[in-house]
């Protein structure tokens, strides 16, 4: 957003682990239930980020 001067004076920051997590039930869907703890271990997710 921005009020016409060169700087913006609101920002909103998407840390990429939530676009990453988003994919988390198309990657489940059909697998194993023993799947689900490899493919959240695979992802390289940081729940501090998904906290916000």
């Amino acid at each position: 957003m921005s009020d016409g001067s060169g700087r913006p004076y609101r920002l909103k920051v998407r840390p990429p682990c939530f676009a990453i997590y988003q994919s988390f039930p198309e990657q489940v869907t059909g697998g194993l239930l023993a799947d689900v703890v490899a493919i959240l271990g695979s992802m390289n997710l940081i729940a501090g980020e998904l906290d916000r």
